[in-house]
């Protein structure tokens, strides 16, 4: 008797799997089984021929030869029908011949796939319908007749892309699944754009020798494995919870589904393959033809003059038509200049209008003329602010597919098409257009992403997108501005893509082509746009957000700086802000005037596997992203890639043992900045678990805490002290930010530390006072924590106000466990930086006060305050003794005071300040 659905189904499948497992045709003849599935169309000989007899030509031979023998050494007669899968998936013993009767007859019908490699149910929902024709073939069978009668055999195998990817497959007519299993592998060619079998395997070393593909379906998939370095499946099943209940791995879904409903991605982590270059193919494959240059002009003859140049002095393989239209210039120089390059090269086509038409009837009448060229590829749009160089139209030309539309080349200046920035960029400092092209044909050669539209600027726009999507509109454009956005996704509508090619750069100054004003122009084509293709905007920001260009923009850029010769500083630290982020960035700031300055930090680090986040703030080149290494060699290999010739280390927490083998295998010499007491004690603040200073007791004395209060990972204190001491003892020199930090982690490591304060302008301050009417503004500044003080605040508050309160204490910041707010103290709330000099002004405070309980390194917020050369007491510990010894009205309080000690004291010693000065 069933028990509710979940019941009913687990009983269901208990009695199909029953069924499924027992041999039914069995006693059938074989020659009655081969005619039913031979008629059902699984069967292909051809194949048979080449793969079980070794000769092409015997497909005729392939029946009797697998009734004789075949059958019985286990082979299949269908390429996509695997016997001893099929078989194991239900426990069935049957011949391979038993096994496919029972697949055309039963499995096909209930949706089960007769191999990995197809998807029964998947390849169904994409077929075509037949035309009033019963389909009475089984889905496999429809499939290897004709497989344009399906989007598709299975989720994970883009076969739109496969016959684009390799026209040679399209024009052999083969199936391209086939293909793919019995000679794409072994080729090297890949099933989708996202899987990419040699970053698998370097992800993922658990999956040993076998084909990284087969491993990807049978198992990686569902195990939420990612496929290569374009898809990050944990990332895409994050930001998409309902793919769970798909039952789909993240792949398939984005490929069947998530693609055609925009999901995003996201910007993934690069991987080292990423970052390396990518070599030039040896001889990329040309289609032939003539690329038609269409270059229309109107005025600015110096950069009209080094266009035309820069195309002229180009070399090609491709053959190419240079056109040029003057837009009746209303410069004579241009039109002069014009005509004499057409006098002096006979095979430049000059046109000129008779009256000015604008960019958008210009090119439209090129194109027209283009489309009347037979052997024309597609014509190739070229403003006459650009500069082109070497074999930028070969390059172009080279990413070329049926199904592209339009390609564009990387520029400076062409919004999202950009380098290196997306939007208007100079080029970089000390290069021209030619030598950052070459960067870019040796660093991305071949590669090339897809974009929501083209750029006009550079576009090759292909002979069947003009002939399919027809030409810009001029009606609704007018002489510019959104004709390019027009067509791009008014030729999507037709199956056309369009491509960024990321190995050609052309540089653009912008706005010379036109003859009207630019912004009303925008403004007007936005409108148009917006109203006809409502997802555009959307399109466009999504592009933006995954940014597909950014490894190769990366790899241009590590190529630039190489060029350059300019050295690059790379310094490590953590994640959690705080002084140590200020004086990083302020060592950025000062590294900058003479390095490339790269800062890393750790996200997770899991034995020598993780990510780190690698940012360069910089107006120009600056950049932020996630890095994956698989091993603490990867991590090595970032610091080269980088050119890293000076490297610092601010901070270890969070890298894990990745970091010290990674800055021995990189053999680039470093200094060590001591920023806290990490590297000598887990608990950092050296307090103990009331927050208070622990007077650093013996060994001890730091195994007992540290099995109090487990921190770090830390077992012990003498391991932790020897897998931290490398970052001191291997460091050519060890800077600390003042005397008492520098003296103390020289007690604990024997190696000499420079003492250098982070600021040298805190100093020398005219002295001033407050109001000096009681009770008086006691100003605390920054997150009052335990180890800040916040329990001797509070003892401190209480005492003052049990004895009359002499004093108001005020907190700019908060504490970390709020008190009930009064008279006695009180808080103003976070803060940023720049704020704080403005928020102690606007208090005005009688004195400052700090009473860390933990031995500060430095403190900027003491700076702050001796910048207002106000009163300052402060806690005998850490920095500050040494920091107000010498500081007019400055009061050194011990740290273990008590709060009737230290009322006493600030009452007593505010009232000599007050009195004199009043006096």
């Amino acid at each position: 008797m069933f028990n509710g659905n979940s019941g009913l189904k687990r009983d269901l499948k208990r009695v199909a799997a029953k069924v499924l497992s027992i041999n039914w045709f069995r006693l059938v003849p074989n020659r009655i089984k081969l005619h039913l599935v031979r008629r059902a169309g699984v069967c292909d000989w051809h194949w048979y021929a080449r793969h079980a007899l070794g000769r092409r030509t015997a497909f005729l031979e392939g029946p009797s030869h697998f009734i004789s023998f075949g059958n019985a050494e286990g082979r299949s007669p269908s390429p996509l029908f695997d016997p001893a899968w099929y078989c194991a998936r239900f426990g069935l013993r049957a011949s391979p011949l038993d096994a496919l009767t029972q697949y055309v007859l039963i499995g096909d019908w209930i949706g089960l796939s007769p191999s990995p490699w197809f998807d029964t149910r998947y390849s169904r929902a994409g077929a075509k319908k037949a035309a009033g024709i019963a389909v009475v073939r089984p889905q496999l069978g429809r499939y290897l007749a004709d497989y344009r009668e399906t989007a598709g055999p299975h989720p994970l195998f883009d076969q739109d892309w496969y016959l684009d990817e390799y026209p040679d497959v399209r024009a052999s007519g083969a199936n391209p699944l086939v293909h793919f299993l019995y000679d794409g592998l072994s080729e090297g060619r890949l099933p989708n754009p996202y899987f990419d079998p040699e970053w698998y395997r370097e992800a993922h070393p658990d999956i040993g020798e076998g084909n990284a593909f087969s491993h990807f379906v049978l198992y990686g998939a569902a195990e939420g494995r990612s496929p290569g370095p374009e898809f990050n499946s944990r990332q895409y099943l994050d930001a998409n919870p309902d793919v769970a209940a798909t039952g789909m791995n993240a792949l398939a879904h984005y490929l069947a589904i998530g693609r055609q409903n925009g999901r995003e991605l996201g910007k993934r982590p690069l991987s080292l393959t990423d970052l390396l270059v990518k070599r030039i193919p040896e001889a990329p494959l040309l289609p032939p033809g003539v690329v038609d240059i269409i270059l229309p002009v109107y005025r600015d003859l110096v950069v009209t003059r080094n266009c035309v140049e820069s195309v002229l002095r180009s070399k090609n393989q491709t053959a190419t038509r240079l056109h040029i239209y003057n837009d009746r210039s209303p410069e004579p120089e241009v039109t002069a200049y014009l005509r004499d390059v057409a006098a002096a090269n006979p095979s430049v086509h000059l046109v000129e209008n008779v009256e000015n038409l604008g960019f958008v009837r210009t090119v439209n009448a090129g194109m027209a003329h283009v489309l009347e060229h037979r052997d024309s590829l597609g014509a190739l749009l070229l403003n006459s602010d650009t500069i082109v160089s070497a074999d930028w139209v070969d390059r172009m030309v080279a990413h070329m597919r049926p199904s592209v539309g339009s390609i564009t080349a990387l520029s400076n200046n062409a919004t999202i098409c950009s380098y290196p920035n997306l939007g208007a960029n100079p080029l970089p400092e000390g290069m021209d257009a030619g030598t950052l092209d070459a960067l870019a044909r040796e660093t991305n050669a071949g590669v090339s992403v897809e974009i929501p539209t083209g750029v006009g600027f550079c576009m090759l726009i292909s002979r069947s997108a003009l002939e399919t999507a027809g030409l810009f509109d001029a009606e609704a454009f007018g002489k510019g501005y959104g004709e390019e956005n027009d067509f791009c996704m008014r030729s999507a509508k037709f199956g056309f893509r369009h491509r960024l090619a990321m190995d050609v750069f052309v540089e653009h100054v912008g706005e010379v082509s036109f003859a009207d004003d630019s912004k009303p122009g925008k403004v007007i084509a936005q409108r148009v746009i917006d109203e006809r293709y409502p997802d555009y905007g959307a399109q466009v920001a999504r592009f933006c957000s995954m940014d597909p260009g950014f490894a190769a923009r990366m790899r241009l850029t590590l190529a630039v700086w190489k060029k350059r010769a300019k050295p690059a500083a790379v310094l490590l630290t953590h994640s959690w802000g705080g002084g140590t982020e200020r004086a990083v960035q302020a060592m950025a700031v000062s590294l900058g005037q003479t390095h490339e300055v790269v800062v890393i930090r750790p996200i997770e680090d899991r034995s020598g596997v993780g990510e780190v986040r690698v940012s360069r703030v910089s107006e120009f080149d600056g950049f932020d992203f996630l890095f994956r290494y698989h091993s603490p060699d990867e991590l090595a290999s970032l610091l080269h890639l980088l050119e890293a010739t000076t490297l610092q280390i601010h901070h270890l927490v969070g890298f894990g043992a990745s970091v010290r083998r990674a800055v021995s295998l990189s053999k680039i010499p470093f200094s060590f900045h001591v920023h806290d007491n990490y590297a000598i004690c887990p608990q950092i603040m050296l307090t103990n678990a009331e927050g208070n200073y622990c007077g650093e007791p013996d060994a001890a004395g730091c195994d007992a805490c540290i099995a109090q209060r487990p921190s770090n990972g830390a077992s012990d204190i003498r391991n932790w002290r020897v897998q931290h001491e490398w970052a001191l003892l291997g460091a050519q020199q060890v800077i600390a930010p003042s005397k008492d930090a520098a003296a103390r982690m020289q007690r604990y490591t024997g190696v000499p530390v420079i003492a250098q304060y982070h600021e040298v302008d805190v100093g020398d301050h005219p002295v001033t006072f407050g109001a000096g009417a009681k009770p008086y503004r006691v100003l605390l500044l920054g997150v009052m924590a335990p180890h800040k003080g916040l329990n001797q605040l509070n003892a401190i508050v209480e005492e003052s106000r049990r004895v009359g309160n002499p004093m108001q204490f005020h907190l700019i910041g908060y504490p970390q466990v709020n008190p009930v707010k009064d008279v006695g103290f009180t808080w103003s709330g976070a803060y940023e930086e720049e704020e704080l000099d403005d928020l102690i002004a606007r208090y005005n405070p009688d004195a400052f006060l700090f009473i860390s309980q933990a031995p500060e390194t430095y403190s900027y917020t003491l700076s702050h305050a001796l910048r207002t050369g106000r009163p300052i007491a402060g806690n005998r510990l850490g920095a500050f003794t040494e920091r107000l010894v010498d500081v007019p009205n400055a009061l050194l309080l011990a740290h273990d005071a008590s709060a009737r000690d230290v009322v006493r004291s600030l009452s007593n010693w505010l009232d000599g300040l007050y009195s004199r000065e009043l006096v």
